[in-house]
C-alpha cells in the first residue's frame, strides 16, 4: 500500500506542474524553449537550480531519494515558492521534502493542486 502512495507523485503531469508554477514556467521557457516532456523539464531544472542557491549535493540527494521525476517536480515547486517569497532557503526546503518523502509524508500533488486552486480564476 505504501508503495502505491509513493508512486502517486507520478500522477502529476507536465501541464499541471507548469500551470501551478507560473514563475518557474516563465524562466523555463526563456531558458529551454518548449518543454515537451519530463526529460526537458529535468534538464532546465538542473540549469535553474544554482540561481536559487540549491547546492548540487542537495539536488543529487533529492534525485537519489525521490527519483528524477519527483525530484524535478519538487525543485520546480521550490523555485516557484522562492520566487514568490514563500521560501527563504530553497536548499533547506528541498531537503525538508526529501525527509518528508522518507517518512512517507510527501504529498507533492496536493501542493501543486493547492497552488492551482489558489490562483485567481
Amino acid at each position: 500500500m505504501a508503495e502505491t502512495r509513493k508512486k502517486r507523485g507520478a500522477a502529476l503531469d507536465l501541464p499541471t506542474v507548469m500551470q501551478a508554477c507560473p514563475e518557474f514556467a516563465s524562466w523555463a521557457r526563456n531558458m529551454g524553449g518548449y518543454l515537451k516532456d519530463w526529460g526537458d523539464l529535468h534538464r532546465v531544472v538542473g540549469q535553474l537550480r544554482p540561481m536559487i542557491g540549491v547546492s548540487e549535493h542537495a539536488w543529487n540527494l533529492a534525485q537519489d531519494r525521490l527519483g528524477p521525476q519527483i525530484a524535478t517536480a519538487a525543485l520546480v515547486l521550490t523555485f516557484d515558492k522562492h520566487c514568490a517569497g514563500e521560501v527563504a532557503s530553497p536548499g533547506g526546503y528541498l531537503r525538508g521534502m526529501v525527509e518528508k518523502a522518507g517518512a512517507g509524508e510527501l504529498h507533492l500533488e496536493r501542493s501543486f493542486y493547492g497552488r492551482l486552486s489558489g490562483q485567481a480564476a
